[in-house]
């Protein structure tokens, strides 16, 4: 329920007003049928999921860049709207013939941990094509919690489920029950 004494929530990157991060051309009706399609986001409202697509930050990256490296600061997840991103291990490049260990494409996510931890990502992402992520920061996390608990708990419980599904695919892949 939406406490009255609460202002609307601001964003938690702006500057005399201006969202710094922010692209005007955010293409909301294909970002929203792109979110409602990630099982994270399933089971929001329309109202919800309006407030979670607002949150988001539209960023772009051209083919062989760098998202995150091994060992930079985890501030959020981001969600893949179009191309591919190459999950690697530290030391792992295209250079020297190895492959990533993962491939992801249109509506898979990554980075998530950090919207739980202040901590570094272990691996490196990287876009194997021109690639739209959408962004999800802790900050924003937050500020919907904050202003939104109802939207809080489901995101929060959501994310709980997806980690715990990754942690359980992996300890059965390591103990050789995949």
């Amino acid at each position: 329920m939406h406490s009255p004494d609460k202002e609307k929530p601001a964003s938690s990157l702006t500057w005399m007003g201006t969202n710094l991060f922010r692209k005007r051309d955010r293409e909301p009706v294909e970002i929203r049928a792109s979110i409602e399609k990630i099982p994270l986001f399933r089971n929001l409202t329309k109202k919800e999921l309006r407030r979670v697509e607002e949150a988001l930050y539209l960023r772009r990256y051209r083919a062989d860049s760098f998202i995150f490296r091994a060992g930079d600061p985890g501030l959020g997840m981001y969600i893949i709207h179009t191309g591919s991103v190459w999950i690697q291990k530290p030391g792992q490049t295209d250079s020297d013939g190895s492959q990533p260990f993962l491939e992801l494409g249109p509506g898979d996510f990554f980075g998530e941990m950090a919207l739980f931890e202040e901590n570094v990502h272990l691996v490196s992402a990287r876009a194997r094509t021109n690639t739209t992520l959408l962004g999800f920061f802790r900050p924003d996390l937050m500020t919907l919690s904050h202003y939104y608990p109802r939207l809080g708990c489901k995101l929060l419980l959501a994310l709980g489920r997806v980690i715990s599904e990754r942690f359980r695919a992996s300890l059965e892949e390591v103990s050789g029950d995949a």
